[in-house]
């Protein structure tokens, strides 16, 4: 019962497609595992073309398909032998626990390798004292577990399945009896213990998956290169935009300002001059009244007193009409080359040929930068949508031209000095500055 206990603990490898331990697993081109007979079946419901049923990567090469019957292809795919062991290690410690030797009726204790079989406390004293038997490798089934099991099973010989292999040949790939070398494999030029050729194997398989694992590594590195080369790349025109964003927001903040206190200074002498226009047209009303209600005599008797009045407000409002307001002007044709240049921004050239391998963009050289940006057309004359969609996209490289800081993104240079914002841009075609100040 204990053994039975800590057999259940272990899980058995159970195929995806049947749900029910692994018979003849197969191992698909993805490294998934699945019985041959899922394997047929699965590929007769999906097609040739089917993949696997857990990730639907491909299983048979296109290459082969339609050269020969279902059952052929699939049975070409390799065996897992190991997990065909851990299968049947389960099976034969899941099972009852009777000794296999003396009665079926009697409780085994142990399990013995050479053997191969469940034997009780009395065949132990047996194998103890029968010469042939004695050093046979004796288990205690409670503490045998089926991973235990499978590495220490011993394989049968191909041609005799009731005999151990014990002998391996290199030529014809087989594992061997030792009846078989002297009648079958006298000549072969490599036959050697099952642990020598198992020792250089695992040394083979080991070397091999370590080149697997630095390349895997290899990759990783290249693909992390790559992905902190666009965060920067990234980052870069975004800190370039803002900076520009900040310096644009300052100079209107700084315009704004200038036009306020115009504006401020201006408006005392507007009030001043509002009270004057509010007494002339006070006066001029007041004149009109007398000239279309007063009769002769008594305009006559009031003219000196009103020509005086009128002559008093026109001599001191005349300082008022020298008041001039400054005007801003603004160069548009600075401001829409200054759009134009902007809307160029972050130019992406491809490479001329496509690498066999990631690597990082490098940043080229004076000289070729010089020459890729002679004869690059330009972009200006096209769409601004197809320019705005060729920025920062993925798989390009950034070529800046000679002379600039690439830390502050691809043919801008910016500077910024206080107290006024000053913002110098090139152009890509033309290599002119443009100032806003």
């Amino acid at each position: 019962m204990a053994a039975a206990s800590a057999t259940s603990s272990s899980e058995l490898p159970e195929c995806p497609v049947c749900h029910d331990g692994y018979k003849e697993p197969k191992i698909l081109p993805c490294t998934h595992l699945a019985c041959k007979k899922c394997v047929v079946s699965w590929l007769q419901k999906a097609g040739v073309n089917g993949g696997c049923p857990l990730c639907r990567a491909p299983i048979l090469p296109s290459t082969s398909r339609g050269q020969r019957d279902l059952d052929t292809l699939v049975n070409d795919l390799p065996t897992d032998l190991a997990t065909m062991a851990l299968v049947d290690s389960h099976k034969v410690l899941s099972g009852q626990h009777v000794c296999m030797i003396c009665d079926n009726s009697v409780a085994a204790t142990s399990f013995c390798l050479q053997c191969d079989a469940k034997i009780c406390k009395a065949c132990i004293r047996t194998h103890k004292n029968i010469p042939s038997t004695r050093k046979h490798v004796i288990e205690d089934l409670n503490k045998l577990s089926p991973q235990q099991l499978a590495q220490i099973n011993r394989a049968t010989c191909n041609v005799h399945d009731d005999r151990p292999a014990e002998l391996y040949c290199s030529t014809h790939q087989e594992l061997i009896c030792m009846l078989c070398f002297p009648t079958n494999h006298r000549s072969c030029a490599e036959v050697k213990a099952i642990p020598d050729v198992a020792t250089e194997k695992r040394r083979e398989l080991e070397q091999q998956a370590q080149r697997l694992r630095d390349r895997a590594t290899a990759l990783a590195t290249e693909i992390q290169e790559v992905t902190d080369t666009f965060k920067a790349m990234r980052k870069k025109a975004n800190d370039m935009f803002d900076d520009l964003e900040q310096c644009l927001k300052t100079r209107r903040q700084e315009v704004n300002e200038l036009i306020q206190a115009e504006e401020d200074a201006v408006m005392t002498s507007l009030a001043e001059l509002e009270k004057w226009r509010a007494a002339l047209a006070l006066n001029a009303a007041s004149v009109g009244n007398v000239v279309q209600s007063a009769s002769g005599g008594s305009l006559l008797g009031m003219m000196e007193g009103l020509t005086s009045r009128l002559d008093d407000l026109e001599s001191q409002t005349g300082t008022t009409r020298k008041m001039e307001v400054k005007d801003l002007t603004l160069d548009l044709q600075k401001l829409n080359q200054l759009r134009a240049d902007i809307a160029s921004l972050g130019q992406i050239t491809k490479p001329t040929t496509t690498p066999t391998t990631l690597q990082q963009p490098t940043q080229p050289s004076p000289a070729t930068s010089t020459a890729t940006s002679a004869t690059t057309p330009r972009t200006a004359d096209k769409p601004r949508k197809a320019a705005l969609a060729k920025v920062l996209r993925v798989g390009d490289r950034v070529k800046p031209g000679p002379g600039w800081d690439s830390s502050l993104g691809p043919r801008v240079r910016l500077r910024v000095t206080s107290p006024v914002c000053h913002t110098v841009l090139t152009s890509p075609s033309t290599q002119s500055e443009l100032s806003l100040k």
